[in-house]
């Protein structure tokens, strides 16, 4: 897979997406559904948003991958211009500035090997995958992967396939220091002005230096020829100089000035090592970047929820009446590890999740809040499934596969069906800080 292609591409489709196209293409089942629930939460309240991701021409391109078989996990970052308007009939209500942020994305691959790896489910690349071999959980039945689209040939047993390779299973932005729209704006102010400036020097001087010699057309034009190339040289290669050794403190200014706002998310990113040695004392493939893809996406998805008393990923009996009225959440880039503990083989973790919320309750204006959410999340022991899906479950039972964000029970066998026990649930979730934000 070229990972900038597919970046690019993703960009392209996330874009469309929010000026009102289809959903992108290459999403993963998990986020197609957030951005689902949030459409439909937007166009509840009669509000149009709308997103722009542009490419800066700064590729900045990072990547860093963690890789446990057959999936691979990249988190790839590059700056883009990004925006973010809300339109209530026609008329706009907010605008973000039009900044260079970077944007970091999560994706996910697979390999195939030989038979079909299967794990909690059957991966979604159906057409490239077809004519591989699988054999049935429930009936023991075996036959190429593209006859059991519609189901078992033989039992009838259902299995759902909706996860595609590649896919983005989650993103989000944060400000970039200095653009370099900015730096090449100011490194060119400085090269024409001390450039022009350095030239008439150099001509002078050249002019002074021939007359002192004696008058002649040929050395006049070759010493100021000459005085310009030192003047205007040395003028152009100390504006550089300098430019670049007052860029250091003016970016540390502006750092200091940006975490100066972010301090709280600074604090809570410092916490990563350590929640990194607790966990894999339990899970020894433990990821950071996965887990916090993971909290960001439970909580988008409860938050944009019109029926949380039945969803599956979450068994709280908390007050979420707060998040009716949300509209946009902007991750900060930061989980705090609070703490964590195991009882009766159930993982717990507490964190803390650092986030801008958009709020609209009527009329023409969105509010924006910085909000910290505490969140306990729980588990069965177990090797992280990195190609897991709630949307695409199998039965311990039957086998049968299923979509089980509303449904605790096997359609098929009616055998209860255990979310904890696959991927992470959250048991509690609220809202523990608030403070009033421009975006950041």
């Amino acid at each position: 897979m070229d990972v900038s292609n597919f970046r690019k591409k993703y960009t392209d489709e996330l874009t469309a997406f929010y000026q009102g196209g289809t959903f992108p293409e290459n999403s993963s089942a998990d986020l197609r559904f957030g951005l689902a629930c949030q459409r439909n939460r937007v166009n509840k309240k009669g509000l149009t948003m709308v997103k722009k991701f542009e490419k800066t021409g700064a590729e900045n391109a990072k990547t860093s991958q963690f890789v446990k078989f057959p999936y691979t996990y990249t988190v790839a970052s590059n700056r883009c211009n990004y925006e973010t308007d809300f339109y209530k009939d026609g008329k706009i209500l907010s605008r973000s500035d039009f900044s260079e942020e970077t944007l970091y994305m999560g994706i996910l691959d697979k390999q195939s090997k030989g038979q079909a790896q299967v794990s909690g489910q059957i991966p979604g690349q159906i057409q490239s995958m077809g004519q591989e071999r699988y054999t049935c959980k429930n009936c023991g039945h075996t036959d190429f992967m593209s006859k059991f689209t519609s189901g078992c040939p033989m039992c009838g047993t259902t299995y759902e396939m909706q996860q595609n390779y590649p896919c983005v299973s989650g993103y989000y932005t944060r400000p970039t220091v200095l653009s370099k729209k900015v730096y090449k704006g100011v490194m060119k102010f400085g090269f024409v002005y001390f450039g022009i400036f350095g030239a008439i020097l150099g001509l002078i001087a050249g002019l002074s230096i021939s007359q002192e010699q004696g008058y002649d057309i040929g050395r006049t034009i070759f010493m100021s020829l000459f005085a310009i190339t030192i003047f205007g040289g040395g003028l152009l290669l100390f504006t550089f100089i300098m430019f670049n050794l007052m860029l250091g403190p003016m970016l540390a200014a502006k750092k200091m000035a940006q975490h100066s706002e972010v301090l709280d998310v600074q604090a809570a990113a410092a916490t990563k090592t350590r929640m990194e040695t607790d966990l894999k004392r339990y899970v020894p493939d433990f990821s950071y970047e996965f887990f916090e893809e993971k909290v960001i996406s439970l909580i988008r998805g409860i938050v944009f929820s019109d029926d949380r008393e039945k969803l599956t990923i979450y068994d709280g009996k908390d007050d979420l009446s707060f998040m009716d009225n949300i509209v946009d959440i902007e991750y900060r880039g930061a989980v705090e590890y609070v703490g964590s503990s195991v009882i009766d083989g159930i993982l717990r973790v507490s964190v803390k999740a650092y986030v801008v919320s958009a709020f609209y309750h009527g009329g023409n204006m969105v509010e924006f809040k910085k909000q910290v959410f505490q969140v306990i999340l729980a588990k069965k022991v177990k090797e992280e499934d990195y190609g897991f899906t709630i949307h695409a479950v199998n039965c311990k039972k039957c086998s049968g596969s299923f979509d089980a964000i509303h449904v605790k029970t096997c359609p098929y066998c009616g055998a209860e069906y255990h979310l904890i026990e696959d991927n992470w649930v959250v048991s509690q979730i609220n809202c523990v800080e608030t403070a009033t934000a421009n975006k950041w």
